[in-house]
């Protein structure tokens, strides 16, 4: 099945169900599939032919469903771009992707690419108002799309390098959609960036369940918590800094949110502090589900009763993991490697970039270079990436384990670790903080903090106080952005 025909057969089950609710506007199924097939039309009538690609630069909102959805039944590859991006990572994303159509909207599109961009061949600042062409929209057929056809090029947050374009057929997509156990009766708080994988995964779970979509158009967390209470939502992914606004703003003003089933973090580590705050003023566990743009969900720790605080769950169902050493051998119980995962919504490899691809998939595998250890009973922990690791003295550091210690203290609000070039031990650790509004505390206190957790190589040598830490457009704390600050620097703000 391809994605092509997805929203047809949820109109043709259930046309006359909400499909999405933004802010004050409903669409149907009937009224969403109407919109999707006239704007696939007018993509095919512009001149949009099967593999082009097709960036779209928009909010969350029904815009981007209806152009995700014109799209796929144009044969077109969708290249979304997320609307924080600035100029000169947008230009590289059309340039990577060779996009010959850009559809945008106003206060989000970038008018000067048709002088910039000479490849562009059309650019619409509002897909609404694209030329209707009626006299000859009828008599447009739309191409057949095979479940194997590229569908979409999902670009990298490019923390640790380059972005590079995921490319997921039909097929390896709505196999990530199925991973989410969405039923048709859920209510879905859609609260991600549409532009990223998980929020698009949602999406298309959502209709192909003919369930209904809660679209917030920007997450803030007191309009987040009325949407839940007044469309009785059942169902959210989030990042764990969703989480923890959500925590507070319940705690000040609690809501009547009974109607959710299940709360799910992702794209970063959950902390157990945060666990248990949450399930303290929501009244409902907070579960950690683990995925990856290539592979969609490959973990999750809350089915049969089967939850352990710190691990981020067993292995789903479907998806075939093994946890290595350097030389591909399989590590023993409770010993770290990588983490690699054969699945079928695995991606079909990044885009131009055969080089990468042929280091990502091997034989079916996806190299996911986290590094994780697994017990007997089959929960993964995870142990860092590959990529981050902090070397200091031979000793590797995760700078995700120090991060969970700092979020364990009542004051922190954002900690991002890194590792600093050091003369002697090659490499030093290094916080990154910024304190609750109105909250003091010093470095040396964090740092002691820290000692009494963690073994002393692993100890921060120098904390950081930030207002703000540095996020990249997948709303994660940015590392690489805090070593380029570091070193860019004569001396830290604040240090013990």
């Amino acid at each position: 099945m391809s994605l092509a025909s997805l929203l047809c057969d949820a109109a043709s089950r259930v046309p006359n169900k909400p499909a999405l609710y933004i802010k004050d506007r409903v669409f149907t199924y009937a009224e969403l599939d109407g919109e999707a097939q006239r704007l696939a039309r007018r993509l095919v009538a512009c001149g949009a032919k099967p593999g082009d690609r097709v960036a779209l630069h928009m909010q969350n909102g029904a815009e981007i469903a209806i152009a995700y959805f014109a799209c796929f039944l144009a044969g077109a590859i969708a290249v979304p771009i997320n609307a924080r991006m600035k100029g000169p990572e947008i230009e590289y994303m059309l340039e990577h992707s060779g996009s010959s159509i850009y559809v945008g909207q106003k206060g989000v599109a970038l008018e000067e690419i048709n002088s910039r961009l000479p490849c562009i061949r059309q650019l619409f600042l509002d897909h609404l108002k694209l030329e209707d062409r009626l006299n000859v929209l009828s008599a447009i057929t739309l191409p057949p799309v095979q479940e194997d056809d590229p569908a979409v090029i999902l670009y990298t947050s490019g923390s640790t390098a380059r972005p590079k374009g995921v490319v997921h057929s039909h097929r390896s997509l709505l196999n990530a959609a199925r991973g989410l156990w969405i039923e048709s009766d859920d209510v879905i708080m859609i609260v991600m960036s549409m532009a990223h994988s998980v929020a698009l995964a949602m999406l298309l779970a959502g209709t192909a369940a003919g369930a209904t979509s809660v679209v917030v158009r920007q997450f803030e967390a007191d309009p987040v918590l009325d949407a839940i209470a007044c469309c009785r939502a059942t169902y959210m992914i989030g990042m764990p800094i969703m989480y923890r606004a959500l925590t507070a703003a319940q705690a000040v003003q609690p809501r009547d949110i009974t109607s959710m089933r299940l709360w799910l973090a992702s794209g970063d580590t959950t902390p157990s502090a945060l666990q248990s705050n949450f399930s303290r003023h929501v009244g409902l566990p907070l579960h950690e589900i683990f995925g990856a743009t290539e592979t969609g969900v490959i973990a999750a720790n809350w089915d049969c009763g089967a939850k352990q605080v710190g691990s981020f769950g067993r292995v789903a169902l479907g998806v075939d993991l093994a946890v290595i050493d350097a030389n591909g051998d399989p590590v023993s119980f409770g010993t770290k490697g990588e983490m690699i995962v054969r699945s079928p919504a695995n991606m079909i490899g990044y885009w131009n970039d055969p080089i990468a691809t042929a280091a990502a998939l091997v034989n079916g595998w996806f190299y996911t270079g986290d590094l994780v250890s697994q017990d007997p009973d089959g929960h993964l922990w995870f142990r860092g990436r590959k990529r981050e690791i902090i070397v200091r003295g031979g000793a590797n550091v995760s700078p995700q384990e120090v991060e969970e210690i700092f979020y364990q203290h009542g004051v922190v609000r954002e900690a991002g670790v890194v590792g600093a070039i050091d003369p002697i031990w090659g490499e030093r650790v290094v916080a990154f903080v910024s304190r609750q509004p109105g909250q003091a505390v010093t470095s040396e206190e964090l740092i002691a903090f820290v000692a009494k957790r963690l073994a002393a190589y692993k100890v921060p040598k120098e904390v950081v106080f930030l207002e703000d830490l540095p996020k990249s457009a997948a709303g994660k704390v940015n590392r690489r952005a805090l070593r380029e600050r570091y070193a860019a620097a004569d001396r830290p703000v604040e240090q013990a």
